[in-house]
């Protein structure tokens, strides 16, 4: 240790994801290595590294890129296995660099070598858990759930716990490599109490905070809503475009509430991913609806503030989306359906009565 606690800190944040990538995740990290710099502190970043070519370990202008195994195309996840000799390096790099705190935010491989390297140092680990609630579509994949098993081992270097949390295998799974990570760490973070409280259900024993999602510092100014947006007002959904966070139920009552308030509203949908095909086809033919695809965040936000609420329409899956955190420090309202969801909306929020179609479809109706 370093420096004593109550002072200055040097705080190592580690993410297996890329930190380049648009995305919550990321986001959030962004905002806490700015609001802990706010405070006083200093932060460093430890994550993969783009490309193949370059040497294992690389300095940049926020810390240390590592050059995965492989990555995983697909998912775009980088694949660095959990080894004596990774462990080494960056407990090295950790020594150098005088670091205080680890403070990983993902679970996979990179996680537990930085895991390894602080233990060795003696110094503590803090997990922030963006999501327990791993989730997909499509048949059960019990057939291979075994496969994935064996190869999340192989690469974390760990045993994967099996608790019971749904009755789809690699969901359970992925859950549970969540769940790994979060009893190794002195302190875990949750953005949300309803995530915490199912974490310490679980048998996590180290202290649970519960600590929504940062908004440091706004990139831009926002705008305050006006009269006129207000009159024909505009939503805002923007997440993966992925079943999980349920893009094509909200397009379909999208399309049913544009029917009944006589196309009294617009929406943009903001995101890439494997229901994009689909929800241009439901878009198609209403010009209201505006599919955008990836866009820079400078230029979501852009959208938000031309907007006069956001729509979050995943259930069951997200724990305190960075999307609520955004529009609450932008002063727009969050359209949402899912009942477990909490911080940031006591005054902000507007939740839909049912979460199905008809349910949102109302939601805009009233809304309108």
């Amino acid at each position: 240790m370093t420096r004593a606690f109550g002072g200055p800190l040097k705080i190592a944040i580690v993410s297996d994801y890329y930190f380049d990538y648009v995305g919550g995740a990321q986001t959030s990290m962004r905002q806490q290595k700015l609001a802990l710099e706010e405070a006083g502190h200093t932060v460093i970043v430890v994550s993969p590294a783009r490309g193949i070519w370059g040497a294992r370990y690389q300095r940049s202008p926020d810390g240390l890129l590592v050059k995965p195994l492989f990555r995983l195309p697909v998912l775009d996840l980088a694949v660095i296995p959990n080894n004596a000799r990774s462990v080494a390096a960056l407990e090295k790099y950790l020594r150098i660099e005088q670091v205080d705190v680890v403070h990983v935010q993902t679970e996979f491989g990179l996680a537990h070598v930085v895991d390894g390297a602080a233990a060795n140092m003696g110094i503590p680990l803090v997990h922030t858990v963006h999501s327990l609630y791993w989730a997909s579509e499509g048949p059960p994949q019990a057939s291979v759930a075994w496969f994935i098993r064996w190869a999340l081992q192989l690469v974390i270097g760990e045993k994967i716990p099996n608790i019971a949390f749904t009755s789809r295998k690699t969901d359970n799974l992925l859950r549970n490599l969540v769940l790994a990570m979060a009893r190794r760490a002195k302190q875990v973070v949750s953005p949300s109490r309803h995530q915490a409280d199912d974490l310490a259900a679980a048998g996590v024993s180290g202290t649970i905070s519960v600590i929504p999602n940062p908004i440091a510092t706004a990139e831009i100014g926002s705008n305050p809503l006006t009269l006129q947006q207000a009159r024909r007002p505009s939503f805002l959904w923007v997440a993966r475009c992925e079943p999980v966070k349920r893009p094509l139920y909200f397009a379909r009552a999208v399309i049913a509430a544009l029917a009944r308030t006589d196309n009294g509203f617009t929406v943009d949908f903001v995101g890439e991913g494997s229901d994009l095909t689909a929800l241009k086809k439901l878009a198609a033919g209403h010009p209201e609806i505006r599919v955008q695809g990836s866009l820079p965040h400078d230029e979501v936000l852009a959208l938000l503030d031309a907007s006069a609420a956001i729509a979050l329409t995943s259930l069951g899956f997200d724990n305190q989306p960075m999307t609520i955190a955004e529009a609450v420090s932008r002063e727009r309202g969050v359209l949402y359906c899912d009942p477990k969801l909490t911080e940031g909306l006591l005054n902000s929020g507007y939740l839909s009565k049912t979460p199905d179609d008809a349910g949102l479809a109302d939601a805009l109706v009233a809304l309108v």
